[in-house]
């Protein structure tokens, strides 16, 4: 029986002790919390790490959507994710796999859902790469973001489960400076301001970004023009090997996450 101050606040314990035993309409045992164990199901995060204080980047280690060099359109995208519960197993978890338009906050169009299971972190199965094919209307885009979002009805951690990428690049063969022309969309039902900053700080100083914010109407996008200017000082790839940097620009909106994308740099002249 509960004593608590909260139920029995105005009884005496007289009157606790001599009240009837509560009638129990169900058959349900509680469990307790401690003996709950839920999966966990990951994918390399940019919101997750931004809201973590980091800069994410675009180049996301865990999809490939672009073959490189030079960057075209891949056959098969592909996406690894994995199980980061030690404690239960994540069988039956929803990949949602979809795409946009070159840019920042572009609207997004589903391609495909799968369904992978996913065994407990530390065993054989935990983490699995998962294939799709490139629609058509993707690869005539030549250029497109990717992005997955994992579900699990019992996920214990859901800021872990979407994962993106966005990526052009160059070679210095071909030039040491290049501007990219990239759009950015306000996808909110509200006037936005809209940051944008680059990184990582090794390769900062080579980048500007033009105009740096933008303020924009509900739905509205406005072209930023990103300036790469790789410093002559940098050397070429030696034979047989590839040198290469990411340049990473990322948009918050209002001080929130919004997206970004990333430029990959092959340093071979």
């Amino acid at each position: 029986m509960d004593l608590t101050r909260t139920s029995y606040e105005q009884s005496s314990i007289c009157e606790v002790l001599n009240r009837p035993p509560p009638i129990h309409n169900s058959c349900c045992i509680r469990i307790p919390g401690e003996i709950i164990h839920d999966p966990d199901p990951a994918i390399y995060d940019q919101r997750l790490i931004y809201q973590g204080g980091g800069l994410p980047t675009f180049n996301s280690p865990d999809i490939s959507t672009v073959d490189l060099w030079p960057i075209r359109p891949i056959d098969n995208l592909s996406a690894t994710v994995r199980n980061l519960s030690a404690d239960a197993s994540a069988n039956q978890t929803r990949a949602d796999l979809s795409w946009s338009v070159w840019g920042i906050g572009m609207p997004r169009q589903a391609i495909a859902s799968t369904f992978v299971d996913l065994a407990r972190a530390g065993f054989g199965g935990s983490e699995q790469t998962l294939f799709w094919p490139l629609p058509p209307v993707v690869k005539a885009a030549a250029r497109y973001g990717i992005f997955i979002n994992l579900l699990h009805p019992y996920d214990r951690d859901p800021s872990n489960n979407q994962g993106e990428q966005t990526l052009d690049g160059f070679q210095t063969s071909q030039g040491r400076s290049k501007t990219f022309v990239v759009p950015v969309r306000n996808p909110s039902s509200t006037v936005q301001t809209i940051s944008l900053v680059a990184g990582p700080a090794s390769v900062a100083p080579w980048v500007t970004v033009t105009p740096s914010t933008v303020t924009l109407n509900p739905g509205m996008q406005q072209s930023v023009m990103v300036h790469i200017n790789v410093p002559a000082a940098i050397p070429a790839s030696p034979p047989g090997t590839l040198i290469s940097a990411t340049v990473d620009v990322l948009a918050t909106m209002g001080g929130t996450y919004l997206g970004g994308v990333s430029f990959v740099i092959l340093f071979d002249a």
